[in-house]
């Protein structure tokens, strides 16, 4: 399957212009990652480093991975309807629409789900981009709840009282709620373009997941390097996911993320200066196992496909 997309489609001005603005955009974040690390000591982060232990590391890069495989598992229940989806096929698409999503600016990179899901399944466009705001919708409820539950505004009581009180408001209302969806009225017939319940509970189960684990994984390894308590890094995982949420990122988050950690973390700049190094090479350590689960994802799909052509023409020989 190819899901890489040539410019060479596009005019030579178009070309130019989108190269123009990604080759700002990146000189722009790169401006901003160097005020944030210059300050940093380095010393302390590659000591850190040294001293991490091989179990913390296995357990960071196993967890990471996971969340791949939760997201994996939620787009099958997502299309379970229209055929069945492999596992491998579900993975190595989750891999590569991520690395599209963190290295094309402005998140340009979302396109590629609705491509990639439309050669996959054959199905319209229209219900590929449905099922794309969908599963951003969920993203979004879900790493708010968890912002809601996590950051230190109220109690933790009062927290998780407002939490489950919403749920169980939702669940009883559900039959207005269905019975709204189901009105004629313009406002209703856009929302329900993209609400819908295709894959059930299981997705949210799946959501949560992949979010609590790559929470947990980035935390475990920002409390080794800087030194600060697991919650304190919780936090400061939580506002650098949610930094993603912003109209414009850094490509691959550099800058934009490392600024929403910081916030998280709720530290002076004099502490924090000298521990934004930690910072990046957190980020830099999750986004190369994330990048290098793309590239072997689509070399495994190139082979097969090559292999399929090799065999097609031996049968026509």
């Amino acid at each position: 399957m190819k899901y890489i997309v040539s410019e060479k489609q596009f005019e030579p001005h178009v070309r130019i212009r989108k190269w123009f603005y990604r080759l700002v955009f990146w000189f722009l974040a790169l401006l901003v990652l160097v005020t944030l690390v210059r300050h940093s000591d380095w010393s302390l982060v590659f000591s850190r480093l040294m001293d991490l232990p091989i179990t913390v590391l296995l357990v960071c890069i196993l967890g990471w991975l996971s969340s791949f495989l939760f997201r994996a598992l939620r787009f099958k229940s997502e299309w379970h309807a229209h055929g069945k989806i492999s596992l491998w096929d579900a993975l190595s698409l989750t891999f590569i629409h991520n690395a599209a999503v963190v290295l094309i600016p402005f998140r340009v990179g979302e396109l590629g789900y609705p491509i990639m899901v439309q050669k996959m399944l054959n199905v319209s466009l229209q219900q590929c981009v449905r099922s794309l705001l969908w599963l951003r919708f969920q993203d979004g409820i879900v790493l708010i709840s968890l912002a809601f539950l996590l950051l230190p505004f109220f109690s933790i009581e009062l927290r998780i009282t407002v939490l489950l009180g919403l749920i169980i408001l939702f669940y009883a209302t559900q039959k207005w709620w269905l019975r709204l969806l189901r009105s004629r009225h313009f406002l209703i017939q856009q929302v329900r373009a993209f609400l819908h319940q295709r894959s059930g509970l299981a997705a949210w189960f799946w959501s949560a997941a992949n979010w609590i684990v790559k929470l947990l994984v980035v935390s475990l390894m920002l409390t080794h390097l800087t030194g600060l308590n697991s919650l304190q890094t919780m936090r400061g995982a939580l506002t650098g996911e949610l930094s993603a949420l912003l109209p414009l990122t850094g490509p691959a988050g550099l800058g934009t993320y490392e600024a929403g950690v910081w916030t998280g973390l709720g530290l002076t700049w004099q502490d924090m200066k000298t521990l934004m190094g930690s910072v990046l090479f957190t980020h830099l350590f999750f986004l190369c196992i994330s990048l290098l689960g793309a590239v072997v994802a689509l070399s495994i799909n190139a082979l097969a496909l090559d292999n399929a052509n090799s065999n097609q023409r031996g049968v026509h020989v």
